[in-house]
C-alpha cells in the first residue's frame, strides 16, 4: 500500500519515516525546493524529543538540542514574578532539525516543487494528488502535513475560518551568549503589566539565542514594514523602556534573518480525515505561539497515526482512533492559547498567581474531595526524625491503598526557636543532634545528626511556612516539596531556613519561587498560624499524629511511630473487604515517582530480600537510572531525572 505525504517538513519527514519503519512504501511531496530556514527555533518537550531518537541509531547526522532548565518572567523594570524550573523542554534551531531528518531520505522519495493544487477521486476516494506543476503522484493513501495555511485541508473542509489577528511575533536569532557560568540555561520573558508587549529569548547554544517580540496589533506605533530596517527600527523603539539584557540581545541580532509572524489559530476540526485523506500537524489543528505546542504536536501526531495505522483493521478504523486520542488534547492546546492571548493582551486583569506558564503542560484532571475515601489529617513538621523514619511506612500505604483514602498535610510548628525550648529530653541544638545519630541507629532510614552541630536550624518555621505557601500553587507539587525539605536536611546536610536551601528545593520540584518568596513574606503566614491554631485545637501534641475521619468524625488517631500493619488495620476496620492495589510498578517506575531511597526502604516498600535489592541497585545503577549518594552513616540512591533522554 503506497502513501503520498503532502509537505515535507518536520511533521511529513517524521510521518515517513515511522511509516517506512513498518514497511509502507512512502514518498513526499514537498513545494519547496530547498531546505526551509523560516522559524528560527523552537521549543520540543520531552514527548516529541523521544520519537526523533528513536531514529538516532540510523542517522549520521547529530539530533542537536539545547536543553533549557528554567523559566522567568519579569516585568519592564527587570522585577522578577515568576521562576519555575523546567525539566523536560529542549529548543532546537528549525534547520538543524531539517538536516537530521532529510538525511534520512533520497530524492526519489522526498521530492520538491511540488505544491498541491487537487485530488483526482473515483467512487469518492482519492487515487492521486496533482501539482500546480501538472505532475501527479498516485497514491492509495493520502496524508496532508503541508501546515497552517494547508491546501489539503481546503480540499477536504473548505475555506478555513481562522481566528483574527490580534497579537504580531516578531522573531530573531541573536549572537550572544546566553548560558550561565553555572549552567543555567533559562527561557526569559519580559512582559508588560499594562499592556500587550513582551520580549523573550531563549538559548539554542552557548553562543546564540532565539528571541521573539509580542505586540498587540492595535498599539499605537504598532505598524512595520517587512524590512530589516524597519523591523531594527521598530524593536528598538518598543524595547526602549525594557532592560539592557534585551537591549544587547536586539544589538547581536542581523536582522536581514529576523521577520514577522502574524499569530492566529482556528476551530477544532469535525474530524482529521475525509475517506483515506488524513491531516497531521498544523493542517490538521493550529493552537497560537503562546503554548509553544505546534512542533511537538506535529511528531506526536505522526506517531499516533504510525500506530494507529499499524494496529486498526482498517484505514477508517485507524483515522477515527487517531482523531479520538488527539482532538482533546490538541483542542485543549487551542484553548490554552487563547486564553494566553487575552492575559497577554489584558495584563491588567489576571495576576501572577492565575499566570500559565507559556507552555504546554501535562493535562490536569479537576479533583475533588471523595466522599468515598478515608479522610486522614497528618500533623508534621519539616524537621521531625519521627516524620522522616516513617516515610517509608506512608510510601508503602499510598502504594497499596492510595485510592482508598486522602490526606490533608498540617504543619505543627515543633521548633519556635531555642528560647527557652524544653521538650522531653532536647533543650538545645547538641541535644538534637545526639538524638537524631540515636534515631538513626534504631532506624533503616538515614538522618545525620550534624547540622545541628555544623550549621543548626535556629526554628522550623520557615520551612513550614515555605510549604504553607507551597501549598497556593499546587497541593501535590507542596507534598513534593516537604519531602524535598526533609531530604535536603536530613541527608544532605543543608540548613533549610535558609531561602536559597528553600529555593533549591522549590525549584527542584516545579513551584514557581518568586510567586513563593512573596506569599512566604504573606499569605503563608497566615495559612502556618491556622495550622497552629488547628493544632492547638485537637490537642496536637505529638509529631506525627495521623486522624483518621468518617462523616468529619474522628474515628482512629494515631501518634508517633507505628509499623505499617498498624495503619493497614485501621483502614481495612473502616473499609471492610478493601484490597490492595494491583498496579506494579517497576524499579525504574518507583525511582521516578520517589526520586530517592536507600536499599533498606526499597526492600521495605517492595518486599525485596536485601541481596535481590542490592541487584537490582546495581542494575539501575549501571543503567544510569540512578545514583548513590554517600556519606557517613550509609548510601541514597537518588534517580537521575535526565535518564531516559
Amino acid at each position: 500500500m503506497k502513501v503520498v505525504i503532502i509537505g515535507g517538513g518536520i511533521a511529513g519527514m517524521t510521518m515517513s519515516l515511522l511509516l517506512k519503519r513498518k514497511n509502507w512504501d512512502v514518498v513526499i511531496c514537498e513545494r519547496l525546493t530547498d531546505v526551509a530556514t523560516h522559524g528560527h527555533a523552537f521549543l520540543m518537550n520531552y514527548e516529541g524529543l523521544s520519537v526523533l531518537r528513536t531514529f538516532l541509531k540510523e542517522s549520521q547526522v547529530p539530533l542537536l538540542k539545547q536543553h533549557v532548565n528554567l523559566f522567568s518572567l519579569r516585568r519592564p523594570d527587570n522585577n522578577e514574578k515568576i521562576k519555575i524550573q523546567l525539566f523536560d523542554w529542549y529548543c532546537m534551531k528549525r534547520v538543524d532539525l531539517i538536516d537530521f531528518l532529510r538525511s534520512f531520505f533520497c530524492p526519489e522519495s522526498l521530492i520538491g516543487g511540488r505544491t498541491f493544487s487537487h485530488f483526482i477521486y473515483e467512487n469518492e476516494r482519492a487515487v492521486a494528488a496533482v501539482f500546480e506543476n501538472g505532475e501527479v503522484e498516485y497514491g492509495d493513501v493520502f496524508i496532508g502535513a503541508d501546515g497552517s495555511n494547508s491546501k489539503v485541508r481546503q480540499a477536504l473542509f473548505g475555506e478555513t475560518n481562522f481566528t483574527p489577528n490580534e497579537v504580531n511575533e516578531i522573531v530573531g536569532i541573536s549572537s550572544i551568549k546566553s548560558i550561565g557560568e553555572n549552567g543555567e540555561v533559562c527561557f526569559r520573558k519580559f512582559q508588560s503589566e499594562h499592556k500587550g508587549l513582551a520580549f523573550g529569548y531563549i538559548p539554542v547554544s552557548r553562543d546564540e539565542a532565539v528571541w521573539f517580540l509580542q505586540y498587540d496589533v492595535n498599539l499605537p506605533n504598532s505598524k512595520v514594514e517587512n524590512s530589516p530596517e524597519s523591523i531594527a527600527s521598530f524593536c528598538s523603539h518598543m524595547m526602549s523602556d525594557f532592560p539592557d539584557s534585551v537591549q544587547q540581545v536586539l544589538n547581536g541580532t542581523d536582522f536581514k534573518n529576523a521577520y514577522i509572524w502574524k499569530t492566529r489559530d482556528f476551530d477544532l476540526l469535525p474530524s482529521f480525515h475525509k475517506q483515506n485523506v488524513v491531516l497531521i500537524g498544523d493542517a490538521a489543528h493550529l493552537a497560537l505561539p503562546f503554548t509553544s505546542a505546534g512542533t511537538s504536536n506535529a511528531i506526536t501526531d505522526a506517531k499516533c497515526l504510525a500506530e494507529m495505522m499499524e494496529q486498526c483493521s482498517s484505514l477508517e478504523a485507524a483515522f477515527k482512533s487517531y482523531y479520538s486520542y488527539r482532538a482533546p488534547i490538541v483542542n485543549e492546546h487551542v484553548e490554552q492559547g487563547r486564553v494566553l492571548k487575552e492575559t497577554f493582551l489584558y495584563p491588567e486583569r489576571s495576576s501572577e498567581r492565575s499566570f500559565m506558564l507559556p507552555l504546554i503542560t501535562e493535562r490536569t484532571i479537576e479533583r475533588g474531595v471523595n466522599k468515598e475515601k478515608i479522610q486522614i489529617i497528618y500533623f508534621t513538621d519539616p524537621i521531625c526524625s519521627t516524620c522522616w523514619i516513617i516515610q517509608p511506612i506512608l510510601r508503602k500505604l499510598k502504594l497499596e491503598y492510595g485510592d482508598s483514602f486522602e490526606m490533608e498535610y498540617h504543619m505543627g510548628g515543633l521548633l519556635p526557636s531555642w528560647k527557652n525550648y524544653d521538650k522531653g529530653i532536647i533543650k538545645t541544638p547538641l541535644d538534637a543532634a545526639r538524638h537524631w545519630e540515636e534515631v538513626n541507629l534504631s532506624q533503616k532510614m538515614i538522618l545525620s545528626g550534624d547540622i545541628w552541630i555544623e550549621d543548626p536550624l535556629h526554628s522550623s518555621y520557615p520551612p513550614s511556612i515555605a510549604f504553607n505557601a507551597a501549598q497556593l500553587q499546587d497541593n501535590d507539587k507542596a507534598i513534593t516539596f516537604l519531602r524535598r525539605l526533609k531530604e535536603l536536611v536530613f541527608i544532605e546536610k543543608k540548613n533549610i531556613t535558609k531561602w536559597e536551601i528553600i529555593e533549591e528545593a522549590a525549584l527542584s520540584c516545579g513551584l514557581d519561587t518568586a510567586l513563593l518568596r512573596e506569599d512566604i513574606n504573606t499569605r503563608g503566614v497566615d495559612l502556618f498560624e491556622a495550622d497552629l491554631e488547628f493544632a492547638n485545637e485537637l490537642n496536637i501534641r505529638v509529631f506525627p499524629t495521623f486522624l483518621f475521619l468518617e462523616n468529619n468524625q474522628i474515628i482512629e488517631r494515631i501518634e508517633g511511630y507505628h509499623d505499617y500493619e498498624r495503619f493497614e488495620h485501621v483502614i481495612r476496620t473502616m473499609r471492610p473487604g478493601i484490597t490492595k492495589s494491583e498496579n506494579v510498578y517497576s524499579p525504574r517506575e518507583l525511582f521516578e515517582r520517589f526520586n530517592n531511597m536507600t536499599e533498606d526502604e526499597f526492600a521495605f516498600i517492595t518486599n525485596t530480600s536485601s541481596h535481590g535489592t542490592t541487584q537490582i541497585m546495581s542494575y539501575l545503577e549501571e543503567s544510569n537510572v540512578i545514583r548513590r549518594v554517600e556519606n557517613k552513616l550509609g548510601v541514597v540512591w537518588m534517580y537521575n531525572l535526565n535518564s531516559a533522554l
